[in-house]
């Protein structure tokens, strides 16, 4: 045997990283750590030499057992085009826009292998049905408002179907596409129980923060962050009891594959628990204690001011695009000054609305539709679809496929573990009923920037940041 590190392994100091997804029960087992002797070992295969010209052979066995090192004529390649790639029987994944995506085999990959366990998986923020109204203050809920699919869907659904008081909060982006301002003006017509609010941040200070961004991961890609920057204070002043969040649900299940929320955080009462366990120390303290989404606003917003707390950082867990956007934002500080010290006093006080999440499924009578749910929009608030008629995700970017490409490009080329969003997202909404699988796999080829040169949009985005 002449041993070599299999397709997708790297490795990094004393760990060796999977770059990819593979098939339970190795899901969230993407790293191995390693020996100080066995690291050696392993920065020396070369597909060279035999398994026995190595010093510590017994170190390689166990990785060959792992599948972490193979011979070299068993040593795989990515396609190098979605017309080369291999897709999941069942949804839109694929080993070209998921390099590293293994099959089982019956031909499915491990998102439809696991769907069914992670159905239930709403949100790591408390989900409620119904939101409950608030006499005696100016609002009953806020939601973040860009004008596409999702966040039209829970407008409409919360304004008209539960008949909440609502604000409207609109971060006006330089990037917003122009059929997303359209139904954001539609909206404001067809709703006018509603109040709508639209607030820009600084254009220096949006230009230093996107710079950075663009240092750190090659896009601009931070919303809604710059929102709670926007918004926050005025939402703890007017006493707003709630800031709803209404991601579609491919987009919430994309955080377990991509490791950015393990699968115990979504359960209720995992939840539960740690409010429980930070309002005993808030009480000891002397604090009024958080009710549910107020803890978890709260820590959101704590991490956008400061950067994640000493404990997160103590306990090795990582989330790249939090401490990115953490980190970028520090880049404003007279932007953020205000925002740091309304947290500061939030934090204080224990007065700041729930963050909460309304399921769309749910919503929906069981299936988020993306078909349905823009023919709905379109009927009920003048919603404006965009031209490429069979794009589902993200439909209020006019510069979407920049953060496809480098979340590609990075992962492909390994640079980041982060799984690409929307070849996820789309696997899921697929795999889920949400979209059709034809519909998906043409979204993939017609519409995203999962191609190997920047998309058309990518010369948008740099102008922004000269």
């Amino acid at each position: 045997m002449t041993p070599v590190l299999q397709h997708r392994w790297k490795l990094e100091g004393r760990t060796l990283v999977y770059y990819g997804l593979p098939q339970p029960p190795r899901l969230f087992r993407r790293h191995i750590s390693l020996s100080p002797s066995a690291a050696r070992t392993v920065a020396m295969l070369d597909g060279l030499r035999p398994l026995e010209d190595y010093p510590h052979p017994s170190a390689l066995r166990r990785l060959i057992r792992l599948g972490a090192v193979v011979d070299v004529k068993d040593k795989k390649t990515s396609p190098a085009s979605l017309d080369e790639a291999r897709f999941c029987r069942r949804c839109a994944a694929n080993d070209y826009t998921i390099p590293g995506l293994e099959f089982d085999e019956h031909g499915l990959c491990p998102i439809c292998n696991t769907e069914k366990r992670f159905r239930k998986c709403k949100n790591v923020l408390p989900v409620l049905d119904r939101i409950p109204n608030s006499p005696g203050k100016r609002y009953d809920a806020a939601v973040f408002y860009t004008g596409g699919k999702d966040s039209s869907y829970l407008l409409w659904h919360l304004a008209k179907v539960q008949k909440l008081r609502l604000l409207a909060l609109t971060w006006e982006t330089p990037f917003m596409s122009p059929w997303a301002r359209e139904s954001i003006q539609n909206a404001k017509v067809h709703l006018p129980e509603v109040d709508f609010l639209v607030e820009r941040a600084p254009e220096e200070a949006l230009k230093t923060i996107y710079r950075e961004v663009y240092r750190r991961q090659k896009n601009v890609c931070i919303c809604p962050s710059v929102a709670y920057v926007l918004f926050f204070q005025r939402l703890v002043d007017w006493e707003v009891p709630f800031l709803i969040l209404g991601n579609e649900p491919a987009q919430c299940r994309n955080l377990i594959y991509n490791g950015m929320a393990p699968p115990i955080a979504f359960r209720p009462s995992v939840q539960r628990l740690a409010r429980w366990g930070v309002n005993l120390g808030r009480l000891l303290t002397l604090r009024r204690p958080f009710r549910a989404g107020q803890m978890e606003l709260f820590f959101t917003v704590r991490q956008l001011a400061f950067g994640p707390a000493g404990i997160v950082k103590a306990i090795g867990w990582r989330n790249e695009l939090v401490e990115n956007t953490a980190a970028s934002l520090a880049m404003a500080p007279d932007f953020l000054a205000p925002f740091q010290a309304a947290v500061r006093q939030a934090g204080r006080s224990g007065k700041l609305p729930a963050l909460v999440h309304v399921d769309l499924d749910d919503a929906a009578g069981g299936l988020y539709d993306w078909a349905g749910v823009k023919t709905l929009l379109a009927k009920e608030i003048g919603w404006v679809d965009a031209p490429a008629k069979d794009k589902g995700l993200h439909t209020s970017c006019a510069i979407e496929t920049c953060k496809e490409w480098s979340q590609f490009s990075r992962f492909r080329d390994m640079e980041t573990a982060i799984l690409p969003f929307s070849a996820v997202e789309l696997a899921l909404a697929s795999g889920s009923g949400s979209v059709d699988r034809e519909t998906a796999l043409s979204e993939l080829k017609q519409h995203s920037g999962f191609t190997q040169e920047p998309p058309a949009q990518w010369e948008v985005m740099l102008e922004v940041l000269r």
